[in-house]
């Protein structure tokens, strides 16, 4: 030790103050605060756990129901919160998601579109070119409301995950048809027009469909139930104008693709137009201009998902599909 110029006293002296600046900066580390665990909601144990999941699925109101209403419901002294309910069901693959919005099915609605989706799954792009795609779609000018309901992703179609799809009696509607990758004839429903009957919808809309046809000959004219459509007025009125409509099941949007449009329009003006409209004149301006931004490859992609929507009929026996 003495050749290298250090004596035992020397070394020891050095240590001590080494082992001194460990111990002090393990303390300081350790008087940190740690946050790792801040904020965790308290964890449940698996009888609570199983309780807030057999409650949540138990029906349509209860899989609406926010976190913090479960929590209330559950635990109504407090000392449960909405975060230890969000979080135990994340765990167990829950998340808050839109409701879909299907309509109503009778088992005889249900085979009705079994049997189309079987009769057509195998029909090629050239046939399926030929049909000319139409409906209307009712547009308020307000944000559209979505319903949040708690679920797994596999139970996207259970009968309490869904909205029911029913007709709204207020409204102003847009109609319009594509076939292929084109888009046919559209028109904006004038309020002065009153409601949609059989008598007006033969004269506004069906010379627009006979005029289309003729510039296209060969389309098969395609539009669902609606009473406007299938009153024996609209059907004779067909008939005088050589216009031929194929069957279509009832209540089947899942298998129309012109549906998609409806949805693309709507999400296109919520991002264009914040702010709702302030007029009928700026509505009906806007809803064209959406029909006008819809293009080409967006129509021709729906055409060919239709063999896959057939066939989701068909695995889903004729109930409702992810469409």
């Amino acid at each position: 030790m003495r050749r290298l110029g250090y004596s035992y006293a020397h070394i020891a002296s050095f240590l001590q103050i080494s082992q001194r600046a460990v111990q002090y900066t393990c303390q300081k580390q350790r008087s940190t605060p740690q946050h790792s665990n801040a904020g965790r909601p308290p964890r449940l144990n698996r009888e609570e756990a199983d309780r807030v999941e057999e409650f949540v699925t138990q029906s349509k109101h209860t899989r609406r129901m926010t976190y913090l209403q479960v929590a209330e419901h559950l635990w109504p002294e407090g000392e449960i919160g909405a975060e230890s309910i969000r979080y135990t069901l994340y765990q167990r693959g829950y998340r808050r998601r839109v409701a879909r919005r299907k309509p109503p099915l009778s088992e005889d609605n249900q085979k009705a579109r079994l049997e189309w989706a079987i009769e057509h799954v195998n029909w090629s792009k050239e046939q399926w070119n030929l049909i000319l795609w139409s409906d209307e779609t009712w547009i308020t000018g307000h944000k559209h409301r979505r319903t949040l309901v708690t679920r797994k992703v596999s139970e996207e179609l259970n009968a309490d995950c869904i909205v029911e799809r029913v007709p709204r009696p207020k409204g102003w509607m847009f109609w319009g048809c594509f076939s292929a990758n084109i888009k046919g004839p559209s028109l904006f429903w004038e309020k002065e027009w009153g409601t949609i009957k059989s008598e007006n919808y033969c004269e506004r809309v069906v010379p627009l469909i006979q005029g289309w046809i003729r510039l296209n000959p060969g389309l098969q004219f395609m539009q669902d139930n609606a009473p406007a459509h299938s009153a024996r007025a609209t059907i004779e009125e067909f008939e005088e104008r050589g216009i031929y409509s194929i069957f279509w099941p009832a209540y089947s949007p899942d298998l129309n693709p012109i549906e998609t449009l409806w949805n693309e329009m709507k999400d296109w003006l919520s991002r264009k137009y914040v702010q709702p409209t302030t007029s009928y004149d700026q509505l009906r301006q806007r809803v064209n201009e959406a029909w006008e931004a819809i293009g080409q490859d967006l129509l021709q992609q729906l055409v060919e998902e239709m063999p896959q929507r057939c066939q989701d009929v068909i695995d889903a026996n004729g109930l409702h599909t992810k469409w």
